[in-house]
């Protein structure tokens, strides 16, 4: 069946006809429990050899990502950035799709699918840790997302990505796989965390939180050297100019705070909770900081961060947002 046709009913991809792998990946038995996830250090891991990613994928992470989707949610006042809410409209004789990279625990879509129950919504991840029960209109699938997908060219109505340059070694590749599945006037929405802090006032953040700083400075040079990730954030609108793939490039920069010191009331529940997520990040990133040469400072690093952002008053965090139309 051809995607672009509007009689086509994608029900039919999820008996696993059009792809590798089909929504019932995620029913993962006991016996193939290793083949997805390896332990160290008292914390449970991908086992894809090839993905970069570096992050656990266990209970407290994926807490702390479900707790960031609703952060997010308050941040931008919405889902998504973007026209969204124009694009998945209900339009008779047409069936809008969305495909969410590295979904991860896959409360996203989950939130996205019982707002817009007439949109097909797929989630793909190289770690089956979505809900194994999900409604009928989403499709979870195990996918390594700097391969190219099972669907086909010019067949999805969106893509959103968020928090995937961690997985992702050549954002430039991306970018043109995703120019090929969204349709003309299709949207691509990404979203990415800073990965270092600055000050709410503009002062100098080495001199006033260098312990949080050396922490981020660990973190870059570790995943550079250790898994071959460069900072993208703040790059990502260029390289969507640069493809000439894509038109109507607005991207937008959100400084959330981190910790309790704002005098606006929502700000600070905002930096309250955040300061928790990012405490419970950094020890999510000790097994990354531990590797090489430099693994004795690990613990140290992540200390020294922790004690900034709980002491350090003015802290701020960079959400880099962009969403663009596929030209």
């Amino acid at each position: 069946m051809d995607a672009n046709n509007p009689e086509y009913d994608d029900r039919s991809d999820d008996d696993g006809t059009n792809s590798e792998t089909s929504d019932d990946v995620v029913e993962v038995g006991p016996n193939e429990f290793p083949g997805y996830f390896q332990e160290r250090g008292n914390r449970l891991f991908h086992s894809h050899g090839r993905s970069p990613y570096p992050l656990p994928v266990d209970t407290a992470e994926q807490q702390r990502l479900n707790g960031l989707n609703a952060l997010v949610r308050r941040l931008i006042g919405d889902h998504s950035v973007g026209p969204v809410r124009d694009l998945l409209a209900l339009a008779p004789g047409e069936q809008r799709r969305v495909l969410d990279l590295g979904t991860g625990t896959g409360q996203w879509i989950l939130d996205m699918a019982r707002e817009f129950p007439h949109v097909r919504f797929y989630g793909v991840d190289i770690v089956p840790i979505a809900t194994r029960y999900p409604p009928p209109n989403v499709t979870f699938e195990m996918h390594d997302i700097m391969e190219p997908s099972r669907y086909a060219t010019g067949s999805i109505d969106m893509v959103h990505a968020r928090s995937i340059t961690l997985a992702v070694r050549d954002y430039r590749a991306l970018v043109v796989e995703v120019a090929r599945v969204l349709r003309r006037g299709g949207l691509f929405v990404s979203c990415e965390w800073a990965r270092c802090l600055t000050m709410d006032d503009g002062s100098d953040v080495r001199s006033r939180a260098p312990r949080a700083c050396a922490f981020f400075d660990a973190v870059r040079e570790a995943l550079r050297v250790r898994r071959g990730l460069e900072s993208m954030a703040a790059r990502i609108p260029q390289l969507l100019v640069d493809s000439r793939h894509f038109s109507h490039v607005e991207a937008k920069v959100y400084r959330v705070p981190i910790g309790d010191w704002s005098s606006d009331i929502e700000n600070k529940e905002i930096g309250r909770e955040f300061r928790e997520s990012m405490a419970v990040y950094a020890n999510s990133m000790y097994a990354l900081l531990s590797e090489g040469p430099r693994g004795m400072y690990a613990s140290a690093l992540i200390e020294g961060f922790i004690r900034d952002i709980w002491s350090v008053p003015g802290l701020v965090s960079s959400y880099y947002t962009v969403h663009a139309r596929r030209m």
